[in-house]
């Protein structure tokens, strides 16, 4: 399977989801005193900044005396890391955590894009995707091949440095991953080393420059920006779109092909969003309405400043045919509203695996002791079930689990099982 999305490395606005892409630093010295200003912060911002009253029925005053004495007995970074993850569980959303701090990746020799994306499965980093041409590509690597080393260190100890456990959440495994992915983009010595379950071969080969499409959003660094649409199928009568994420840049590019499929009556409509952190909100609206008879209400955003509608317009030309969407645990945010208010009208068949679950705006800023911390600025609810997406993400009508075995074998399970279900309709 080649990959159609670029490594996307970026801090984005409203409703996109907010990951810092860090490399997990080095240890430094506990600090009591910065432990104690550190929970401090954790709970007032969310006692300052929580999106509703209730505080989702949790007495937020009891919860900070409940693990204050904890946080004076912690011994390290990572059992503060607990206590704090324990206190913000009280609330019962996905959507606020505080992760291990790093360091900035620091490119000592060449560029740091290898062209892949990895996912996870049963305490497992594998391939997934593979771009065509990348670095990655010429130097042999594809979707399937289990990873077990870089530069040596078991994969099994990255990932317990990355603080990903069975229990760890989509969200949590999301950034860890995209974490570790920036790390073997970023070898110290210029060359990216990993080693193989399926071959007793070290991949050794070097990170290239990456000259794809860029874009922005708001005032963040330019991001790559993938998009590509193409006919499929036995009689190549279904319209692919796949697009990486929700920039307006790429607006007029997904309504032209939409509008293609419109034209060439097309049999069928796949859109993949595998992979895809979100973006702009009310592109999904846009998008909708390119794909719908009448109006819809897609749901709404509430927060501290009140609720925010989301509708979906139709427009002239609309493509009215049967529609697939392809999503997976990467697939957060705008990916997510899209999605739901696509299935939960019935104008779409969702394939794949559950999403994110990490719908909610967010921010993302720094601890005094340099950890992380997410928290949430507002609520999402959908239109017709009323379902608070944080937290619980997209259930595909069609669950396909990940088979390396068959991604080794050039397949695309995913795209198979909508192609099928499109030819009976």
């Amino acid at each position: 399977m080649v990959c159609l999305k670029n490594n996307t490395l970026s801090s984005m606005r409203f409703l996109l989801l907010f990951l810092l892409l860090q490399v997990p630093g080095f240890s430094r010295d506990y600090n009591q005193d910065l432990a104690q200003e550190t929970f401090l912060h954790v709970w007032n911002k969310v006692n300052v900044s929580f999106y509703e009253e209730s505080f989702n029925g949790v007495d937020w005053e009891k919860v900070k005396a409940k693990y204050e004495g904890k946080v004076a007995k912690a011994q390290s970074d990572k059992e503060l890391r607990l206590i704090l993850n324990q206190m913000l569980g009280e609330l019962k959303l996905s959507h606020f955590g505080v992760s291990k701090g790093g360091d900035q990746v620091v490119v000592k020799k060449g560029g740091s894009y290898l062209g892949l994306e990895l996912r996870m499965a049963k305490q497992q980093i594998f391939i997934f995707e593979v771009e065509k041409d990348s670095p990655a590509d010429q130097a042999g690597l594809t979707p399937g091949m289990v990873l077990t080393s870089f530069e040596g260190e078991p994969m099994t100890e990255l990932i317990e440095d990355l603080e990903l456990t069975p229990d760890s959440t989509p969200l949590q495994r999301l950034v860890a991953i995209r974490s570790l992915l920036g790390k073997i983009s970023a070898p110290l010595d210029g060359k990216t080393t990993l080693g193989i379950a399926s071959s007793k071969r070290i991949f050794d080969f070097k990170p290239g420059f990456y000259k794809g499409e860029r874009g922005r959003m708001g005032s963040s660094e330019q991001i790559p920006v993938s998009f590509e649409t193409r006919l499929t199928g036995a009689d190549n009568n279904i319209r692919v779109i796949a697009f990486d994420v929700f920039l307006p840049q790429l607006m007029v590019r997904i309504n032209q092909a939409i509008a293609k499929a419109h034209s060439e009556k097309a049999a069928g409509l796949i859109i993949d969003l595998r992979g895809n952190p979100g973006g702009i909100g009310f592109m999904a609206n846009g998008i909708i309405g390119r794909l719908v008879s009448e109006e819809l209400d897609l749901g709404d955003m509430n927060n501290t400043a009140g609720n925010i509608p989301f509708h979906a317009f139709p427009q002239k030309g609309a493509y009215l045919g049967p529609i697939a969407v392809l999503v997976d645990s990467f697939s957060a945010s705008t990916s997510e509203i899209f999605a739901a208010a696509l299935q939960e009208h019935q104008r779409a068949r969702i394939f794949g695996r559950s999403t994110t679950a990490a719908v909610l705006p967010s921010v993302i800023e720094k601890l005094p002791n340099g950890d992380n911390f997410q928290y949430a600025v507002g609520d999402f609810v959908t239109a017709l079930k009323k379902v608070h997406l944080e937290g619980k993400g997209v259930l595909p009508d069609e669950v396909i689990p990940l088979n390396t075995t068959l991604l080794l074998e050039g397949k695309d399970p995913d795209l198979e099982a909508a192609l099928s279900w499109l030819k009976t309709q």
